[in-house]
């Protein structure tokens, strides 16, 4: 089976038993907690993912890095995750849930690239461009990337908005190579 379908699965089953216990959103900020763990610790996932690595070395470890930090549920899912044998999913979980987070809270997820950092007047510029186009709430990631000269991609799940200085200038360098022109005599 793979990974993100059992992540999926696991992902689902916190979900509905934190909606259950009513603690959806301290769940939601634990995944967010791990999932910066992850990123901080690419030695963590390795272990996680090594089946060499016994399974109640691996139990340890999650009980020594996130017992007392986050919600009992969370935790309870993490040790059953490690007594069914399957650690090497916990990065998949995570990511699954916070997308049936989302989904749950109506959040769209949108990514706007710019050559400089955005002000505050066009974050929220932004943040209403998208909310008009979807009509939900907003969890909106920025990124700086110089290359593209000026200009924004705005990013909104799988749609594209390229209004950048590269593409234009792309566009227009793609209309001067184009020798259709023909003398008239």
């Amino acid at each position: 089976m793979n990974e993100s379908r059992v992540g999926s699965r696991y992902a689902k089953s916190l979900l509905e038993l934190a909606i259950e216990r009513n603690v959806l959103d301290q769940v939601e900020k634990d995944m967010t907690y791990f999932l910066a763990v992850c990123d901080a610790s690419p030695e963590f996932v390795r272990v996680m993912r090594n089946p060499i690595i016994p399974h109640p070395k691996k139990k340890a470890i999650l009980e020594q890095l996130f017992k007392g930090k986050v919600n009992d549920l969370t935790m309870a899912m993490f040790v059953l995750i490690t007594q069914k044998q399957r650690e090497a999913f916990l990065v998949s979980m995570a990511h699954e849930f916070a997308a049936l987070y989302r989904i749950n809270k109506g959040i769209e997820l949108a990514e706007v690239t710019t050559a400089y950092p955005l002000q505050d007047d066009q974050r929220a510029q932004f943040i209403n461009l998208v909310t008009k186009k979807t009509g939900k709430k907003v969890e909106l990631t920025e990124t700086v990337k110089p290359s593209i000269m000026g200009g924004y991609i705005l990013q909104i799940g799988d749609r594209m908005i390229d209004e950048s200085i590269q593409r234009k200038l792309t566009r227009l360098k793609s209309k001067l190579n184009d020798n259709s022109y023909t003398p008239q005599l």
